[in-house]
């Protein structure tokens, strides 16, 4: 049996492929592909699918059926460390023994060829307790193992992560400033911490490294690991949305600023406001966003280069980001430019008018130097 592990990093299409797996996951276990469940909602809803005979159309799956994995690895991290939690979005799981029994006893059952394990969440697992990866290693001892990774360039990793940090409410020092030092020591940069543990513990896994922006030129997250799982996939899977969508770089100052002054309440619904704005207002396109400065990101490529060079080293070649230089190239437009004419075109939004008073407020009177 084939096992293989998208295992990250963030913010690179894995919650549409969660969402592809969970969606077909019917017509994948009819051709042997099993992406298994690890709680009880989990395999009641694979159930109601497999009497149905197909997928519902056009329902989402919960976020336990959907991510599935990441509910496994949420709960294996919060019994392994004090004063951690599973995220509130996961409720109702059970101990992670019985979750990983339930893919056992799945796979036991129905004896698929393959095995997909996904969640952006294992990219955590390196700096954790060695015992996480070894669980992972003795779910199947015997099972050809293969691993999936794909990695943005650090510049836009980084940007992203914080997008995806504001989404969430944290309280965020700005990367133009000195919002980017917290980054150098952790698994959002250091990629040979993320990834070390893992070839040491899978000595005989098979690796596919991916270069965000050749996931990209093949077609996004689901048609790169159809081409690079090894699987054979079955024909008439049925296509789904892309999924996280992402605060607009223009946006991202009023969301921290918002994050930082306003009531979680009104915080949130600032920030669904500004993500639904992206599509009707006419920001700065991000590819112009200028989010760290020129000095920031000359220490951003001095810090990486080593790191690009045991990535080059594990999958053979020169260099593993072929750009690598484009992380010491300022964008045009300033971050503050940006948010400046951001925040007039919210303001001038007929949008507007339907936010929560107190956010209104908030933005009407919010000013950048």
């Amino acid at each position: 049996m084939d096992l293989v592990i998208f295992m990250g990093h963030h913010k690179v299409g894995s919650s549409s492929l969660q969402s592809w797996l969970s969606t077909n996951w019917l017509a994948l276990a009819r051709a042997g592909i099993l992406y298994p469940a690890v709680e009880m909602q989990g395999l009641a809803s694979n159930l109601a699918t497999a009497l149905r005979g197909e997928a519902e159309p056009g329902a989402t799956n919960p976020i336990n059926v959907r991510e599935a994995h990441n509910a496994l690895a949420f709960k294996m991290m919060a019994e392994s460390a004090e004063r951690r939690e599973v995220p509130p979005w996961h409720q109702k799981l059970p101990p992670s023994g019985q979750m990983i029994r339930a893919i056992r006893q799945q796979a036991e059952t129905i004896r698929p060829r393959a095995v997909v394990l996904c969640s952006e969440v294992f990219a955590n697992f390196a700096p954790m307790p060695p015992r996480l990866l070894k669980r992972l290693k003795t779910l199947f001892p015997k099972a050809n193992v293969r691993i999936v990774c794909t990695l943005r360039r650090p510049d836009s990793y980084v940007t992203s992560w914080h997008g995806q940090r504001l989404k969430f409410g944290h309280h965020l020092r700005a990367l133009r400033e000195d919002g980017l030092e917290e980054h150098f020591g952790s698994i959002h940069f250091n990629y040979r911490r993320m990834l070390g543990k893992w070839v040491e513990t899978f000595p005989r896994a098979e690796f596919a490294l991916r270069d965000y922006a050749q996931v990209l030129a093949s077609g996004g997250s689901v048609p790169d690991f159809m081409a690079t799982s090894g699987l054979e996939w079955p024909e008439g899977l049925v296509e789904v949305a892309d999924s996280n969508p992402s605060l607009p770089l223009a946006a991202m100052e009023i969301a921290r600023r918002g994050n930082l002054e306003l009531p979680g309440g009104a915080a949130k619904l600032l920030r669904e406001h500004l993500i639904g704005s992206g599509k009707r207002l006419d920001y700065v396109p991000s590819a112009e966003v200028e989010m760290f400065g020129e000095a920031n990101r000359a220490l951003m490529l001095e810090r990486f280069a080593p790191i690009d060079a045991w990535l080059a080293q594990v999958v053979g070649r020169e260099r593993f980001f072929a750009d690598l230089e484009e992380v010491g190239r300022t964008r045009p437009v300033p971050e503050m430019e940006a948010a400046r004419a951001g925040l007039e075109l919210v303001r001038a939004d007929p949008a507007f008018a339907d936010l929560r008073r107190d956010a209104r407020g908030f933005v009407k009177k919010l000013a950048f130097a």
